[in-house]
């Protein structure tokens, strides 16, 4: 084919063109030193150069995470280090303060730096880098005026609410019959199961006494879990006057074998017969449990007033009424009684009901519920009978019960509360019951329940007189088997040990105090448990446990209470009643009534809601508000962290370094004690004090006197005191009897151990604290109790938590180290590698100059041989052409 002069042209200047681009390609190389300008130039170059500069750019800011990584390993190193400086320099003042010759001022003083080492151990834990706390864990930021930092002296740890004692209960519901209108077979439930029919009856003397005794027959007779009782009631024939004749009528009889004698002046009507009658009777009730009325024709006997009317004290007590040894003396008046035995029966009771069972129970009108008119039969209408019991709703609760869905915590249902498994009464409607009911869903609710056991002091000194069978019964179990013999304010400690002997059975100790006032506590183990004490008249006037005014026999439950802790706020509901917005769930507990009950601001009562949003104070606590979970921690790889930090929780609290240092300022104070023990030893801890068999040297200085237990509760604002003074006989307390006392105290236990030295400490260490003060018994001083005994003790077990602390402190100290080891380690690892990356990166991007010069001189030569063959070409096609 033959080649044209304008084909030769192209292909010169194609060739030209083309070494034109690759000289201009080699000159950008060298002044850009990069081998790439565009993607064409080498894809697989650039693909490589691409990663290689993200891998360094992840390099470079691994390496500044570790910068930043090891700034907060050395602040907190340091910070830790100071701790363990502050609480070394600690340790030497607790050395220095169990030097007997310190005093008290000297102590006071030491407690002062001690107060600033702690202040200062705060400040420390809640030390920042950039704005960040460096012991806090995620929540390095975000704090408020509430929670301004993540360590908060002097308030509680979390949120919490402390529910009121409830009321104390009679044991059994008591309703006086209207018999004028029945009750139809199933118009009346009890727990859910339908009663059979209740005639409605007659009147006898204004008390419809056979429809009483038809309820309770009726009510017995089914299975409800509720026992029905009557009370005994007797009404005598009508007295007669005395005749005037100068001579005074005497007559006297025994009721329940307590005699009773009457005077009847000369010349007396009938009436004033049976008013002086009924006068001697009730003179007696505090020792026999009858009391006595005239009759008026409304209340068992005939309206001609002069009728003596007998009934037992306690509702539902349908023991026998008897008199006995009736004698009639000079004169001719008579008072209708003479000598009988009488026990409750359908013409022979008040007209009333007492229901009683071992749980919450509830009577329902399920086929009219609009109204109470069943329960009026009963004489249970009108509300405000029992739990939350409103007036025409056609039920009532007896028992403060926690039923199913009453409360709701955060949103959560709580079940109903059962049986605690301990209490002998309204088992269900204990605190233990409660607060277990609470706790079994605190893993969704996040707030738990605390006990606070419930306790009864009596209201009077004990009296001189006899207990016997049936006079004093705790939680179900009698304390006197025969008749026994109770000095005044139990000097020589019968009753108490008569209560104590029994102590396995009841789960209650008891202990006296100087004023001769008997106070029963329940054992550690059943704390939650109610307190069921029932006396007879003549139980209740030697004990007064009851408080009964005027005293006569009582039978009442008293009820611990719970507190709400969450370490998050939390909310409290519960529905209302209506009409009167009773707070149903929220008085189960303690809790309704509003800002008055709660403390908490808002609050309102009635509204069923409770908000728990603010924070106890709480001396000497150190709060922590941080992450208590994670670790501060950087990325140093794609999927690789380092943890730079620890938590507050376990990098500072848990070390105890706060409870160390508060402790030892409470002890060289001379408070804050949680456990002792006495000094001196003794062999004999039977023998009574001043038999010279106990074993302990100067025993023969004991004398009669008293020293003081006090209690704190620190779980309250303010804390709680409770300051039992124990009382000391020597001719008559051993040292068995005294540790005993104190035992009873609440919130403790004392014991004396195998080798001979008294045991003392609370139940709750982070929530009682303990102190004893001796008056004028010398007790404390001869068993080696003394204030400075107990002091030195303590500060003796504050060294050994300094040194825990330091330890712990050592460990994170540490630990730190080791983790600054690693960041080191890992920066030398990335200084390697940045090497090595940005190497690969040069290979795979930038120009090789010398290279790039030898390839420009040939494509330079290339070039201008091609123009000089060109123009060579050109001018022998130009001359063949012409």
């Amino acid at each position: 084919m033959r080649t044209t002069l304008s084909t030769m042209n192209k292909k010169i200047l194609n060739n030209l063109n083309s070494l034109t681009n690759d000289l201009n390609r080699i000159n950008e190389s060298i002044s850009s030193e990069r081998q790439m300008s565009t993607p064409s130039d080498n894809p697989a170059n650039l693909v490589a150069a691409l990663g290689l500069r993200t891998s360094l750019a992840e390099i470079k800011q691994y390496s500044t995470n570790l910068t930043y990584g090891s700034s907060f390993i050395d602040a907190s190193e340091a910070a830790l280090q100071q701790m363990k400086e502050g609480l070394t320099r600690a340790r030497v003042v607790a050395l220095n303060a169990i030097n007997g010759a310190i005093n008290s001022d000297n102590r006071a003083n030491m407690a002062k730096e001690i107060s600033n080492i702690f202040d200062q151990t705060v400040t420390l834990a809640n030390t920042q880098i950039n704005g960040k706390f460096i012991f806090a864990g995620y929540r390095t930021a975000g704090y408020n005026e509430i929670e301004p930092t993540p360590f908060i002296a002097d308030q509680a740890d979390g949120y919490r609410v402390t529910g009121q004692n409830l009321a104390t209960e009679p044991a059994s519901l008591t309703g006086t019959v209207d018999g004028t209108v029945g009750i139809a077979a199933g118009d009346l439930t009890i727990n859910g199961t339908a009663i059979g029919a209740i005639a409605a009856g007659a009147a006898q003397n204004g008390l419809y006494m056979a429809t009483a005794a038809d309820a309770v027959t009726q009510i017995n007779a089914a299975a409800t879990g509720v026992t029905a009782s009557l009370t005994t009631l007797y009404a005598g024939l009508n007295a007669t006057a005395d005749t005037v004749d100068a001579v005074d009528t005497v007559f006297s009889f025994d009721v329940n074998g307590v005699n009773v004698s009457v005077t009847v002046p000369d010349g007396s009507t009938a009436d004033v017969v049976a008013s002086l009658t009924v006068a001697a009777i009730n003179g007696a009730a505090g020792l026999t449990g009858v009391s006595a009325s005239v009759g008026d024709g409304t209340n068992g006997g005939d309206n001609t007033n002069t009728t003596v009317v007998l009934r037992n004290v306690l509702s539902g007590d349908d023991s026998d009424i008897t008199i006995a040894n009736y004698v009639a003396g000079p004169g001719d008046a008579t008072s209708g009684l003479g000598n009988f035995t009488q026990g409750a029966d359908a013409a022979h009771n008040t007209g009333q009901i007492s229901l009683t069972s071992n749980e919450t129970f509830v009577l329902a009108s399920p086929n009219n519920l609009a109204d109470d008119t069943v329960l009026q039969t009963l004489g249970l209408d009108g509300g405000g009978l029992g739990f939350a019991d409103e007036a025409g709703d056609g039920q009532l609760v007896y028992g403060y019960r926690l039923a199913a869905g009453d409360l709701e915590i955060n949103g959560i249902p709580i079940g109903a509360s059962t049986d605690d498994g301990f209490s002998t009464i309204y088992a269900d409607a204990s605190a233990a019951a409660k607060a277990n009911a609470i706790n079994a869903l605190s893993d969704q609710t996040g707030v738990s329940a605390v006990i606070t056991p419930v306790y009864r002091l009596a209201e009077g000194r004990v009296e001189a007189g006899f207990m016997d069978s049936g006079d004093l019964i705790i939680n179900g179990i009698d304390i006197f088997g025969a008749p026994t013999a109770i000095a005044e304010g139990d000097s020589d400690n019968v009753l108490l040990d008569a209560i104590n002997a029994k102590q396995d059975q009841t789960g209650v100790v008891a202990t006296r105090n100087s004023g001769g006032q008997i106070l029963l506590t329940p054992v550690v183990e059943q704390a939650g448990m109610n307190l069921h004490i029932e006396t007879s008249a003549n139980g209740e006037t030697v004990t007064h446990l009851n408080g009964g005014t005027p005293v006569e026999p009582q039978s009442k439950v008293y009820f611990g209470s719970v507190q709400l802790r969450s370490d998050h706020k939390f909310t409290v509901e519960t529905s209302p009643t209506v009409p009167s917005s009773y707070e149903p769930g929220l008085a189960s507990i303690g809790l309704a009534g509003g800002t008055s009950v709660t403390g908490e601001a808002g609050d309102t009562a009635g509204d069923g809601k409770l908000t728990v949003s603010s924070v106890m104070d709480q001396a000497g606590n150190v709060r922590y508000v941080g992450d208590k979970e994670n670790d501060i921690a950087i990325k140093v790889g794609t999927a690789s962290t380092l943890d730079i930090s620890k938590n507050g929780q376990s990098g500072v609290k848990d070390t105890g370094i706060f409870d160390a240092l508060k402790d030892l300022e409470n002890f060289l104070l001379g408070d804050g004690y949680t456990a002792f023990h006495s000094l001196n030893q003794a062999t004999d801890t039977t023998a009574t004090l001043d038999s010279g068999d106990t074993g302990l040297d100067r025993a023969d200085e004991l004398v009669t006197g008293n020293f003081t237990v006090t209690v704190t509760d620190k779980a309250t604002d303010p804390p709680r005191d409770l300051a039992v003074s124990i009382s000391v006989d020597p001719a008559v307390d051993t040292l068995d009897e005294v540790a005993k006392k104190i035992d009873g105290v609440p919130g403790i236990t004392a014991q004396w151990d195998s080798d001979g030295y008294l045991q003392v400490s609370v139940d709750d260490p982070d929530r009682y604290t303990v102190n004893m003060e001796d008056h004028s018994s010398n007790f404390l001083e001869i068993i080696g109790l003394r204030q400075e005994d107990i002091q030195g003790q303590a500060l003796g077990s504050s060294l050994t938590a300094i040194d825990d602390a330091i330890q712990q402190l050592n460990n994170n100290i540490s630990d730190f180290g080791a983790r600054a080891n690693r960041i080191t380690i890992q920066n030398q690892i990335y200084d390697n590698l940045e090497l090595t990356t940005s190497s690969s990166l040069s290979e795979a991007q930038d120009t090789d100059v010398l290279e790039a010069v030898m390839n420009l001189t040939s494509k330079q030569t290339a070039y201008q041989a091609a123009l000089s063959a060109a123009s060579r070409t050109l001018q022998l096609s130009l001359v063949d052409y012409l």
